[in-house]
Formats: structure tokens, C-alpha cells, sequence
């Protein structure tokens, strides 16, 4: 089965793009969509992250890291023209909703370019003066995009971290969004799982809806991997969902079926 990581970083580490090629192979992993958070986060900025993709067609898919309210249109435009084919959305200095982000969402739906967007709680160096504010990352600050732009393909990260019954119903009731269970281990993926991720994931089909991905350190990538699959089998998912899950549903986010 084909499995494509829809959700890793570049981090600021020596050999860091190395190792996770190397876990990627270790895992069976074919490809990953790569975006870098910069500094407050430890991660490579976007022009090293199109150079990882670059060096490596074939396992890396670029997304282009946007930072709401500082970030204008323009920069998805050079991002395309670079190669870039996803959009990661964090960090916004105004809610995502808000009409002045549109432009951005836009330019997204223009160029076929699905968007990643940070839900929940926010975890990054302490950044006096950068208005950082989780209230901003809702999963119902995007349903006004999914209306506005019903073609646009959204992917809610981390099930909306403690906004779980949120995200999974946006998801349910608009057909244009998805979300990942990705995080850490030991994170919110560890209360979802003791309470059962079937309580968020509820409806006939809903597995549907969930795209593959990890955004850990690559040393983790593989627990995750393990955990996802041992998840899909206690709950009794379909080989046919499982493809999807893994590789089918972000490829036809990125208009890249015949990969």
C-alpha cells in the first residue's frame, strides 16, 4: 500500500533532511509534503525547504509556509512558480475567517494548491510581540472558507488538538475538508485514543475524511506509523478507506492521482 506523509517539517538540525529520508525509507514511506515553520519553532525557512524538494523530486512535495496577516497573495504566486504545491497555513495575526485572509484562499483555489491549517493550541518559543493567539486557529474559523471557496481543498491538522468534536463535524458536513491525526505521541493523539477516536470519528464512513500524516521528529515517525495502523484495525477499516487514508485522498487534494 502506498503511503505518503501529508504532514512533515523541515527541522533546524544538522543532517535533519538525511534522517528522514532514512525513516521515510525505514517506514515505506514514497513521499512527503514538507513545509518549514522557521525560527520559533526550530524548523528551516521556505527557501531551504525548496531546496530539499527540489534535490528531491521524487519523496518531497513542497508547502509553502503562510503566515496569515503578514503574508499576502504574492507569495503563493512565487511559491507556485517554484514548485511549490501545498499551502501551510500557522501563526496568523488575524483569525483565519477574517476577510482580509481571502485573498490568500484565493490564490490557493487558483492554483489547485490544498491548504494545511494549524488547529488548536500552539506550542513554540515564547515570541513577545508576534500576536500569537490560538483562538485565531478554530476549526470554525474555517468553515466561512469552505463555503467561500467550496472547491478549495482543506485539511484540519490534529483534529483541532482539544477542539476534537469541532473539527470532526466540519469535516463530516463539508465535503471539501479533511483532517490529520497527526502529533505527538504523547499528546492529545494519547487522550483521543484512551477515550476512543471513534467518538469524534462517529459516522458511517468518517475514517473517509482522515488524511495520513505524522509532524513529529523524524526518531518518531515510525511509532506513529505503527500507532495509526494499529488504530485502523481495531476499528476494522477497510483495505479500500485504508488507501485512501494513506495516499489516495491527498493526491487528489494535490490533483496528482496518476502518481
Amino acid at each position: 500500500m502506498k503511503i505518503i506523509d501529508a504532514h512533515t517539517h523541515l527541522l533546524d538540525e544538522p543532517g535533519y533532511l538525511d534522517h528522514l529520508l532514512n525513516a521515510m525509507d525505514t517506514c515505506d514511506i514514497a513521499m512527503c509534503c514538507m513545509s518549514g515553520l522557521g525560527e520559533l519553532f526550530g524548523h528551516a525557512d521556505n527557501p531551504k525547504v525548496r531546496l530539499a524538494f527540489q534535490a528531491h523530486s521524487d519523496r518531497i512535495i513542497g508547502a509553502i509556509f503562510i503566515r496569515p496577516g503578514v503574508d499576502g497573495p504574492e507569495k503563493i504566486d512565487q511559491a507556485y512558480e517554484d514548485g511549490f504545491r501545498m499551502v501551510k497555513v500557522h501563526l496568523p495575526c488575524v483569525p483565519y475567517d477574517d476577510t482580509s485572509c481571502f485573498e490568500l484562499w484565493a490564490k490557493a483555489n487558483e492554483y489547485r494548491m490544498p491548504v494545511l491549517f494549524h488547529t488548536g493550541l500552539v506550542t513554540c518559543k515564547e515570541s513577545p510581540g508576534e500576536q500569537i493567539n490560538s483562538w485565531y486557529m478554530h476549526p470554525m474559523r474555517i468553515e466561512p472558507i469552505t463555503r467561500e471557496f467550496p472547491d478549495l481543498g482543506i485539511i484540519i491538522a490534529h483534529l483541532g488538538i482539544h477542539w476534537n468534536d469541532d473539527a470532526a463535524e466540519l469535516a463530516r458536513m463539508r465535503p471539501n475538508v479533511y483532517v490529520d491525526l497527526t502529533g505527538e505521541p504523547d499528546g492529545w493523539r494519547k487522550r483521543a485514543d484512551a477515550v476512543g477516536m471513534d467518538k469524534w470519528l462517529w459516522w458511517p464512513g468518517a475514517f473517509e475524511k482522515v488524511v495520513f500524516g505524522t509532524d513529529v521528529h523524524y526518531s518518531k515517525i515510525e511509532q506513529i506509523l505503527k500507532a495509526d495502523i494499529g488504530r485502523l484495525d481495531r476499528f476494522d477499516i477497510p483495505v479500500q478507506t485504508r488507501r485512501q487514508i494513506f495516499s489516495g485522498s491527498i493526491l487528489k487534494l494535490l490533483g496528482m492521482e496518476n502518481l
